[in-house]
């Protein structure tokens, strides 16, 4: 089916309203929402899934909005109980994967905690399970890796979603926290910023990670307040956002100042009136900063600025009115069906080479189609990884570019 033409519909609503619209047209049958209006469908010949995070996120933009109850979340509860292992001769058992391919995680472990409790699903978290599985995750040097099964390193980002769900199940006595602490420590710099891993440069996004961390593990008194603000504003630039940054970075930033209680040395409402000039009057969404093309309107920017919203306790400001100029309506992009089109038609067949589990196809095409939506599903499912957006326009654009040339081969 190719794309239709949208009818120009304009009309004033709410920013509030406009972000419900364009969050329940994001919200797909199979009970998942996509990260934007020409997101991949599901589909294994790609190896696209959907993961917890497509829920998770806009759950959370809605609860932070008061507005859960705008969505019937029947189809999403039945998608989050797929996602949990029943396998009892699995070693996973218990346990909530990422997706419906990949293996659970510390994020996914976190994600499911603070998720099904608000979704009736509370009999799906297994503390002795997560605990035993995050326990797992803990390296020698006291960090925690994404997963288990792997030799990768510790960081900052996979540490406080371990401990965030650990704490949250009060269950932090599984681990070594001397040894957590320690590594916490090691990524926190003289300059007041904290790295992603020891002995690497600090990096202002990670630095609610650190706090967050410190904070949980009952350490806030060794957060130097003040340091550590200063260490942020030399990020803080005249218009009211970070310098060179994006809606993420902002929002990296105003969490860390909210947790720190230094929110009063910035002016925030110079800040938040940066904030709603990235909502576009294209389909109601944000976008990363102002000056972007609305084709880059994306859920993660929306979920930031809600996020620096509540966290000022300014969620009223989206009660004035906006004209939008269209009512968001999620397509399957062209570029997916033309793929499917001339690679597979209608036709599976039994899977082996590299990927047993999947349809008999050439791995490099797939690649080729998924990668541009490796980094978008790591941006947008991982909120808590805090993936680093770098800090230059030209940088994100030229991401962008790659991404649509990638699209266009495919």
């Amino acid at each position: 089916m190719e794309r239709a033409t949208t009818t120009i519909a304009s009309h004033t609503i709410t920013r509030h309203q406009a972000i419900l619209d364009y969050i329940k047209a994001l919200y797909s049958d199979e009970g998942r929402f996509y990260g934007w209006l020409e997101d991949t469908p599901t589909d294994p010949r790609i190896y696209s899934y959907p993961d917890i995070y497509s829920v998770y996120d806009p759950y959370r933009i809605l609860k932070q909005m008061g507005s859960t109850g705008f969505i019937d979340w029947s189809n999403c509860t039945e998608f989050l109980k797929s996602l949990v292992n029943i396998d009892s001769s699995s070693i996973y058992s218990n346990l909530v994967n990422f997706s419906q391919l990949g293996a659970p995680s510390t994020t996914s472990c976190d994600a499911a905690i603070q998720l099904f409790p608000n979704l009736g699903l509370d009999e799906y978290i297994h503390d002795d399970a997560i605990a035993e599985y995050i326990a797992s995750c803990q390296t020698s040097n006291g960090g925690f890796r994404l997963f288990a099964s792997n030799e990768d390193p510790a960081e900052m980002i996979m540490t406080w979603s371990a401990l965030q769900a650990l704490n949250s199940i009060g269950r932090l006595s599984a681990i070594d926290t001397t040894a957590a602490l320690n590594y916490v420590l090691s990524c926190y710099h003289n300059d007041g910023g904290f790295a992603n891993v020891p002995d690497v440069e600090a990096i202002p996004d990670i630095v609610p990670l650190g706090l967050f961390c410190l904070n949980i593990l009952g350490r806030s008194d060794l957060i130097r307040v003040q340091n550590t603000t200063d260490y942020l504003l030399q990020y803080f630039d005249e218009k009211g956002t970070t310098s060179g940054g994006t809606l993420v970075n902002t929002e990296r930033f105003v969490w860390s100042l909210y947790t720190l209680g230094t929110l009063d040395q910035i002016n925030v409402t110079q800040m938040l009136s940066w904030v709603l000039s990235c909502q576009t009057h294209q389909n109601g969404a944000f976008l990363p900063v102002p000056t972007f093309d609305f084709q880059r309107e994306r859920l993660e920017w929306t979920r930031a600025a809600v996020h620096i919203l509540y966290l000022c306790d300014q969620i009223d400001l989206l009660d004035e009115n906006f004209t939008v100029t269209e009512y968001p309506e999620y397509h399957i992009p062209q570029w997916y069906i033309d793929y499917i089109n001339e690679h597979f038609g209608t036709t599976t067949t039994t899977g082996g080479g590299l990927f047993p589990f999947l349809p008999n196809i050439d791995i490099i095409p797939i690649l080729i189609a998924g990668a541009p939506y490796v980094g978008i599903i790591l941006l947008v499912s991982l909120p808590g990884a805090y993936i680093v957006w770098v800090n230059k326009k030209k940088k994100i654009e030229r991401r962008e570019q790659r991404s649509r040339r990638k699209q266009m081969k495919s």
